[in-house]
């Protein structure tokens, strides 16, 4: 089968996904409301009846069938412009995630969220539910944790059990968003346009696995999971199995405290069984009514990490002030150092147009010998003001300037040490 057949085959897929998908909200929305009308004893449409879908429809708006399931359904889209003022000859931003396409429009995503939260206090049927996560766009190309070329991906589809134990244990087996770092996947839910490096080049974004969590009270919880990849690929590259865990806690209201780390006996390096081990924590501070500090740092190292006998560490620190003039209007800032000490967890896309994650002016990976061999030390400043005329519009933007040891930015073609961009951002929530 030659590439294009591949890519044929994998679109048809992902269609037949998406179809599945659709079919799967549509029956629970048409059970919704024949179980409804069939518990208050009314009349049942027929399929077949004149005007059968468009009654049931209404129907379903009137007596809001979903709300009475439990289910939701809900997502979002996301659009932006990026200005590279080094115009870069690939059209390519270097060491970025998901804004690695320069002077571009860019679809970086919409997501179609259906979920059932589970919840105590009632029946025991309602301590069941699930979510699936539908990802469209050029984001959904790495959301994954790895570049797929596929532009879908489910980026979490779990079942979920809260046991009546003490206060519920919240069980959860399938696909989820990690347990690792401040910032996630999702735009509306960070306070940037870009990501930051920790969370772009050194943690996992999802985890595949089983995890349950407990709130000992209000103020102090602790989740762990037994999952397969670092990378939170779909397929797992070996037979060993990881760990990660996140301790939360509030003491105060104004200041909130996690500790997160993971282990694995299994590496980034496919096939082998190399102990990967991360470690760090964020502090959240509302120094003000309208304003807001948070600080995350985390230590990561991986024996054998370049394949050749090798340790590989990174480590990073980021700082964001976060500050609402009114309920529409508000500025955002980070700061960010992040060291990649042996060249093991960054430089590793290719500077083709289309939107390839981390890549540097070197190509795919640091030289092991010569200038860069070491890796390099990133710095950056982002600096984001965000207007939301409505609630459900979010507009941003964001100007960004990265600096390296190493010259891994393009100007033209010419390799250099720093870089300069300016975004628009729009989203729309439903």
């Amino acid at each position: 089968m030659n590439k294009a057949e591949c890519l044929l085959l994998k679109s048809t897929i992902a269609q037949l996904f998406f179809a599945g998908f659709l079919v799967l909200a549509v029956f629970a929305i048409h059970s919704g409301a024949v179980l409804a009308a069939e518990s208050e004893g009314k009349e049942v449409l027929e399929p077949g009846k004149v005007g059968h879908l468009e009654a049931l429809v209404e129907k379903m708006i009137q007596e809001r069938s979903i709300a009475k399931l439990g289910i939701e359904l809900y997502g979002f889209v996301d659009l932006s412009y990026t200005q590279n003022f080094k115009n870069p000859f690939t059209k390519v931003n270097q060491n970025r995630i998901f804004d690695d396409d320069s002077n571009s429009f860019r679809v970086q995503l919409a997501q179609i969220v259906l979920e059932k939260e589970a919840k105590t206090g009632g029946p025991l049927a309602d301590a069941a539910g699930f979510r699936i996560k539908l990802n469209f766009g050029e984001d959904a190309e790495f959301t994954g944790g790895s570049f797929s070329g596929d532009d879908v991906d489910f980026q979490e589809v779990y079942a979920q059990f809260i046991a009546p134990i003490g206060n519920g244990i919240d069980l959860r087996i399938g696909r989820m968003n990690t347990l690792i770092g401040y910032e996630v996947i999702e735009s509306p839910y960070n306070l940037n346009f870009s990501r930051s490096w920790l969370f772009g080049f050194g943690q996992p974004f999802t985890t595949t696995g089983l995890r349950a969590a407990y709130n000992f009270s209000e103020k102090v919880s602790l989740a762990v999971g037994v999952i397969n990849d670092f990378r939170g690929s779909i397929s797992d590259n070996n037979n060993s199995k990881g760990v990660e865990s996140a301790l939360s806690m509030k003491p105060t209201d104004w200041l909130g405290l996690t500790a997160y780390g993971y282990y694995t006996g299994n590496s980034l390096n496919v096939g082998s069984h190399d102990g990967l081990l991360l470690g760090g924590g964020i502090i959240d501070i509302q120094a003000l009514e309208s304003t807001e500090i948070v600080l995350e740092a985390y230590y990561a190292n991986q024996v054998n990490g370049r394949g050749n006998g090798q340790n590989t560490r990174w480590d990073g620190f980021a700082g964001y002030v976060i500050h609402d003039f009114t309920e529409q209007w508000g500025i955002r800032f980070r700061g960010e150092i992040f060291e990649d000490a042996h060249g093991g967890i960054s430089c590793f896309g290719t500077n083709e147009k289309g939107g390839k994650p981390g890549s540097c002016a070197g190509g795919i990976g640091m030289p092991t010998t010569g200038p860069g061999a070491n890796g390099q030390t990133l710095w950056e400043t982002t600096y984001t003001l965000q207007y939301k005329p409505v609630p459900s519009l979010i507009t941003r933007l964001e100007f960004r300037y990265d600096k390296s040891d190493e010259k891994t930015f393009l100007k033209g073609t010419k390799a250099v040490d720093n870089q300069e961009t300016l975004a628009v951002q729009v989203i729309y929530l439903f």
